[in-house]
């Protein structure tokens, strides 16, 4: 939010400079990123006057001006044409380098010499845009330095107002808080009304409010005979140096006291209200209806709206309508200033994807006992330089509420919690300066009556940082907590283990990836079957920021194939992701479930292309590779792999569960071709993720070490023909259990084909006997092969082959 320095002065008449304000704001915790001084770059701009103007004679769109800065005249050459001889105009004389960067130098343009410039709002950085030059009034004097002339001899702070702090946006709230800050006093604007002799406000309009639960207060004044017309100059520059573009008088009223008081307001033009009336209440139905943008919005029943006699005139606290806009023609106005709850006005604006400066305050808070003062300031401040009658009275629902809130406070409480003295005068002189009433209830417990535009302050907490923020935060002492550190949550013990799996895989050649937790609901449900998404189990979030962040993921593999598909995008065609990260969902035991996991995904050849070849793509055994490397580098239980057809987004006969303890701790395989195509992936991509709470347990066990071994191991390979369904992981790790001394059992072949019965499989593994105690004998290596080979036969129903 933008500032002006002078702005502030208005209603604090403070000794510090804009410097320090800055400084002495972001200490106490309301943070000011710059502070600007507006006449920078206008140290050789001065009021002139236009003495004659022709047109250029090598150049249609070109004219000739004579201009004079009282002491000397100029040759000017202008390519705009809203001046005329007798202007008032900002001159850049030859040296000038203005705000935009450019440098004013003598030239000739088309034949004809210039000695300066004619400056538009633009080329001073005064406003965005600009249809021609300056022109100044009349009266303004001739060589006076423009920043000067127009009260560009001010600093401009750009504040940056946190979300629980809505009382600060506004000149009004920033200058309360250097009032505090400094203990010097607020004085408001004037907001004196003389009513005119005419009708009573009662009789040109009626207001009610229908639904005042959403509407506490709402207050209004209603004015005759006004003119629509510009508004003067220095309120429009003040709307354009704050960011808001002028519009007309009656307009740029209600946007200049949004800025100055924080309350937003609306005019209506009277004459277009249907029965000249007013009613607050909810839209009760569906309904389409269009705003002052144009764009035409779908109104829900809770929605609160500004009704006529006929209908809705505005989106309460959010926008206007078209249908009683103010118009050239208006003559009659009602000013409305109204206080509306603010989880009302944010629920409306999040729906309706419709934030206004007007929303983005009532969402945070408007003050609700300034309706009326905000009402007669506009009357008030447009008195100043309009013509018009003020109808006698004025509408005020709600009125006799007292909005200030009374909060329990115990300056022992304070002093124990900022770790240093805080005596009860110092605390009461903080509220005095904060404009908090205190009632003493002895000396240990007060009651302290907070004013209604501090929303924020609402417990005793609230209070005692207000003590800590005033006082200065650098006067607490460094302290260290008295009790002991508290016990790690079971997710703070994987925030290693996860940093250790990180690292592994990039070391293995992979990158890693970041995705948001929560998705779109709608691209899930759309692949519903394929992910084995059930919309019953989903965690949903109650107020999403967007369409596409409506639920937590329950598993990671769609990030990662849109990392994967985004990176084909960018011509990257050998990839390797993995992501860490938590899936959600629910669970009849404990309702809902949040574990960490680790997914990756493989796609494209398996070496780097390279002149001896490397042109094989990877396949599943690299992702089973991958798998099962992370999970010995994590020291897990020993795992094994069964086929299944359990995850339907990966493809059947090349998708494994991997089993520890009975239990499944992750997955890997092919995912389904039709998912890959619906992302637009032209090949395979190979998925696994493994649940680390259940691959890891209650704790990473410790690294086990053993001696190199001293004796010789002994190789026996075994050629088997075993039924195609019988896993080969099953052989394995049965075979590898049998005895201590097996040290290994791998495969080094499959075959299908001559020879072998259809259906069947030859499978011919290595094992490797590796005693660590002793030289084993003949007798003792053929036992282990028997045991073997009957596992084979009686376990499994194998075939040893023996040629």
């Amino acid at each position: 939010m933008k500032i002006l320095y002078s702005w502030i002065k208005e209603f604090v008449d403070t000794r510090l400079s804009a410097a320090d304000i800055q400084d002495a704001l972001t200490m106490a915790g309301v943070e000011v990123s710059s502070c600007r001084f507006l006449g920078e770059g206008m140290d050789n701009v001065v009021v002139a006057k236009i003495l004659s103007q022709r047109q250029h004679p090598n150049a249609d769109k070109l004219s000739l001006c004579r201009v004079t800065d009282g002491s000397q005249e100029y040759a000017i050459v202008c390519g705009a044409r809203n001046m005329k001889q007798g202007d008032i105009v900002a001159l850049a004389r030859t040296g000038a380098k203005l705000p935009n960067g450019m440098e004013i130098k003598k030239a000739k343009i088309r034949g004809e010499s210039s000695e300066g410039m004619l400056c538009s709002e633009m080329e001073l950085g005064l406003s965005e845009e600009s249809a021609g030059i300056i022109i100044l009034p009349p009266g303004t004097e001739v060589g006076k330095p423009l920043s000067d002339a127009i009260g560009l001899a001010d600093w401009l702070l750009d504040v940056e107002i946190t979300p629980n702090r809505g009382d600060c946006l506004s000149v009004l709230g920033v200058a309360r808080e250097v009032a505090a800050i400094t203990g010097e006093k607020v004085v408001m604007p004037p907001a004196t009304v003389t009513e005119g002799g005419g009708p009573p406000a009662e009789d040109l309009a009626a207001v009610d409010v229908t639904d005042a639960d959403l509407c506490p207060r709402y207050s209004a004044r209603v004015i005759s005979d006004v003119t629509i017309a510009p508004s003067p100059d220095w309120m429009q520059r003040r709307l354009s140096l704050c960011g808001v573009r002028p519009i007309n008088n009656i307009v740029d009223i209600t946007n200049y006291l949004l800025l100055e008081l924080g309350q937003p307001m609306h005019a209506f033009d009277l004459d277009r209200l249907a029965g000249r009336k007013i009613d607050v209440k909810r839209s009760g139905v569906p309904r389409t209806y269009v705003t002052l943008d144009g764009a035409a919005r779908e109104i829900l029943p809770e929605m609160l709206l500004i009704w006529d006699g006929d209908g809705p005139v505005a989106v309460a606290g959010v926008m206007g309508g078209q249908n009683t806009e103010v118009l050239p023609t208006t003559t009659r106005v009602l000013f409305e200033s109204a206080h509306f709850a603010p989880a009302s006005i944010r629920w409306t604006s999040r729906r309706l994807g419709l934030s206004t400066e007007s929303s983005y305050r009532f969402e945070r808070g408007v003050d609700p006992g300034g309706t009326m003062y905000a009402a007669d300031r506009a009357v008030s401040l447009l008195s100043r330089f309009a013509s018009f009658s003020v109808a006698s009275g004025t509408f005020d629902i709600g009125g006799g509420r007292d909005f200030t809130r009374s909060v329990p406070f115990r300056p022992a409480r304070a002093s124990r919690i900022l770790g240093m003295e805080c005596p009860g005068q110092e605390c009461e002189g903080v509220f005095g300066r904060l404009g908090f009433s205190v009632r003493r209830e002895g000396e240990a417990s007060w009651t302290v009556g907070v004013p209604p535009h501090r929303f924020d302050i609402e417990r005793e907490i609230d209070l005692v940082e207000e003590v800590a923020r005033i006082t200065g935060y650098d006067r607490i002492p460094t302290t260290y907590p008295e009790s002991a550190a508290p016990d790690f949550s079971p997710d703070d013990r994987f925030v290693r283990v996860v940093e250790d799996a990180s690292e592994f895989l990039k070391g293995q050649g992979f990158t890693q990836a970041i995705n948001f937790s929560f998705v779109p609901e709608k691209e899930w449900g759309k692949h519903a079957s394929l992910l084995g998404f059930d919309a019953a189990d989903a965690m949903r979030l109650s107020n999403p920021i967007s369409d596409d962040t409506t639920m937590m993921r329950p598993h990671l593999l769609m990030g990662l194939l849109h990392n994967v598909s985004s990176n084909l995008r960018r011509f990257q065609e050998d990839i390797r992701l993995f992501e860490t990260g938590k899936a959600f969902g629910k669970s009849l035991a404990a309702g809902h479930f949040e574990e960490p996991r680790i997914g990756f995904a493989l796609y494209g050849k398996r070496l780097p292309e390279n002149w001896s070849g490397g042109q094989s793509a990877v396949d599943f055994f690299d992702a089973k590779a991958t798998a099962s490397s992370l999970l010995d580098f994590l020291m897990t239980k020993p795992v094994h792999y069964v086929p299944t057809v359990s995850k339907p987004f990966l493809a059947q006969g090349r998708a494994a569960e991997i089993i520890m303890d009975g239990e499944i701790v992750g997955w890997v395989g092919a995912v389904r071709r039709e998912l890959s195509s619906a992302l637009e992936i032209p090949g395979t991509v190979y998925y696994g993720e493994i649940r680390m709470e259940a691959a890891l347990g209650d704790r990473r066990p410790a690294a086990q070490f053993k001696a190199v071994p001293k004796f010789p191991p002994v190789v026996r390979d075994f050629a088997c023909v075993l039924s195609g369904q019988v896993p080969v992981g099953d052989v394995l790790a049965m075979v590898s259990g049998l005895s201590e001394e097996i040290e290994s059992a791998t495969v080094f072949d499959v075959y299908e084909g001559e020879k072998i019965e259809k259906g069947s499989k030859s499978v011919a593994f290595r094992v490797k006997i590796q005693p660590f105690d002793r030289t084993l004998t003949d007798a003792e290596v053929n036992s282990i092969h028997t045991k073997i080979v009957k596992i084979l036969e009686n376990r499994f129903g194998g075939k040893i082959r023996t040629s």
